[in-house]
């Protein structure tokens, strides 16, 4: 449905809100985060709850893309490590290792699209994996790193439902 700017204004105000509480409720996820705050994960995946469908099912689907994505980031990872790829040197300020790892890790990944996998959100979730690893410099750890990106998702998810549902609302009071 086409809002007029009132109408737009209305909606524009209510996600202002549902941002804002976003942040504040970010003080007590950042706290069982293992990682830390990544509340940009949130609102990265609240826009993929769109692209998704705007739909609960389009959600789970979103988030098990981002699972697969840090899977996927893991396995990079764990083979740049692997003998006779760990010892790839740097050609001019080229990383061979993690491009072979990549190249590895990728076609399994892409090949996921016929499991019904939402191959766009696994990338996010991969970006959203590196993202938040690198910014723990070498402290980061794998596992807690990943189980906050699959955390802020779930928060993301929720607020994207939250803004379906409450804009349904409204725009269902306009057509009365």
């Amino acid at each position: 449905m086409a809002l007029a700017n009132k109408q737009l204004l209305v909606v524009s105000l209510g996600l202002a809100v549902q941002a804002a509480v976003l942040v504040l409720v970010n003080a007590f996820v950042a706290k069982v985060s293992p990682a830390g705050d990544a509340m940009w994960v949130s609102f990265q995946a609240w826009a993929v709850y769109f692209l998704a469908g705007c739909t609960p099912s389009g959600g789970v689907k979103a988030w098990i893309g981002y699972l697969t994505g840090i899977i996927a980031s893991v396995a990079i990872i764990k083979l740049m490590g692997a003998p006779g790829i760990s010892g790839l040197p740097p050609v001019g300020g080229m990383n061979l290792a993690m491009a072979l790892a990549v190249f590895i890790v990728v076609v399994p990944a892409i090949m996921t699209e016929n499991l019904k996998n939402m191959v766009p959100a696994l990338f996010i979730g991969s970006g959203a994996y590196f993202g938040l690893l690198s910014a723990q410099g070498a402290s980061g750890d794998l596992a807690k790193t990943a189980v906050s990106v699959l955390l802020y998702c779930a928060v993301g998810q929720v607020f994207g439902y939250i803004t379906v549902f409450w804009r349904g609302k409204y725009e269902a009071s306009l057509a009365k």
